[in-house]
């Protein structure tokens, strides 16, 4: 069970964490907070962290910016990691948290809801695939909130800029502006009433559509949530600093899976090193002859091995134009292939580790092996896929 300490213990985001952490499977050791005095719980109150003589897995701040010194300091000296849910930082505190996080596992991020963070990934998407398109931020938060905009609208404004492929200028509100909206625009507006806790809405203006991506906080529960995630997650790490894209990203290691028994697999050996790979893909390429996974070996005395799959209906088609350039190729035509998806597994460790430990498990070994960042693609045996496909279900609870 991941244990931690709560840094803000009697504010309401404090309470929250409290409140959920025992159905999360979260043990709270203790609470800090300035305010402890005279306050109850049922863990014991510090009014300084640096007070506490515990020692947990995890610290967790719900608190205010300048407290984070005695946190670095608190955590550093116990072995503990630093789960950072709060906003408002200076540049000098980032440096402060990047210095850190080279002697400590330290998570930061402006927002602990794990939709937020989804919301991330489309408004990327989105702001990628409609350059044209103006874009505006508008966020509601309860009229006690002191800082505008949230740190949520500026990090839904950092995700976007960062895919843009023009330069974009932030612009708080209008009410100075006599001019035309600029293309390089982002416009940011807040809004403060009532109690809501937190909506943020991005739009999308292109001629005549819009595209809206949207997310309502009901509550403070799913901060809370999203906080204790994050410890878990922590928990054990190694020095560095995370966010929760790397929460969702273990989460979600592996997301899908499919077979394709419609394939035949070419090898083509001893190639010299230099262009024939290009000739063989022109000439597959000019009768239309589509191409699915590629595996080069390494040169060995200005020699290569290639292999290829493509669709069995094209086999005929492939060795013809493979003739025709003098290539000789084995064919195979008894295979299927395995693919695995699952987005940022580049930044993951163990999802390859995970797959051929379940293949090997089953006694299968793939014939070729291809990858990118989001998939793993394997050629197995025809009546092996089945079982190859299984394996890797039973692994990841597909």
């Amino acid at each position: 069970m991941t244990s931690i300490i709560i840094n803000g213990a009697c504010g309401k985001m404090g309470r929250a964490l409290a409140e959920l952490a025992a159905a999360q499977g979260v043990s709270v050791v203790a609470g800090a907070d300035r305010y402890a005095a005279g306050a109850k719980a049922y863990y014991p109150l510090y009014e300084n962290i640096a007070d506490c003589p515990l020692a947990a897995d995890v610290v967790v701040d719900f608190s205010r910016p300048d407290a984070l010194p005695g946190l670095i300091d608190y955590c550093m000296a116990h072995g503990s990691g630093l789960v950072l849910a709060t906003t408002g930082y200076t540049e000098a505190d980032l440096d402060a948290i990047r210095a850190a996080a080279q002697v400590i596992p330290v998570f930061k991020t402006a927002n602990m809801s794990l939709g937020v963070n989804i919301m991330l990934d489309l408004v990327r998407k989105a702001a990628t695939a409609l350059p044209e398109f103006d874009i505006e931020i508008i966020e509601k938060h309860h009229n006690a909130k002191v800082d505008a905009p949230s740190g949520t609208a500026l990090l839904i404004a950092d995700a976007m800029k960062e895919v843009c492929m023009t330069n974009k200028e932030y612009v708080f509100g209008r009410h100075t502006s006599t001019q035309r909206r600029r293309r390089e625009e982002i416009g940011i507006h807040s809004v403060r009433g009532g109690t809501v806790t937190g909506e943020h809405e991005v739009s999308f203006f292109g001629n005549d559509e819009v595209v809206t991506i949207s997310h309502q906080a009901a509550s403070r529960r799913i901060f809370a949530i999203g906080a204790l995630r994050a410890a878990e997650y922590l928990a054990g790490k190694k020095p560095g600093l995370y966010d929760m894209q790397d929460v969702l990203l273990s989460m979600s290691g592996v997301t899908n899976l499919y077979i394709d028994r419609g394939q035949t697999l070419l090898t083509l050996r001893d190639l010299p090193v230099g262009a024939q790979p290009a000739r063989i893909f022109q000439a597959l390429a000019a009768q239309e002859i589509p191409v699915d996974m590629i595996s080069q070996t390494a040169p060995r005395a200005g020699r290569i091995d290639l292999s290829l799959t493509l669709d069995a209906a094209e086999q005929g088609r492939a060795l013809e134009v493979l003739s025709g350039l003098g290539v000789a190729a084995e064919c195979d035509g008894d295979i299927a292939k395995v693919v695995v998806e699952g987005s940022g597994m580049e930044r993951q460790s163990g999802i390859a580790a995970g797959v051929f430990g379940a293949l090997d498990a089953a006694g299968i070994y793939p014939a070729l092996i291809s990858t990118s960042e989001t998939k793993i693609g394997l050629v197995v045996r025809t009546d092996e896929a089945d079982r190859a496909a299984d394996a890797i279900r039973a692994k990841y609870a597909l």
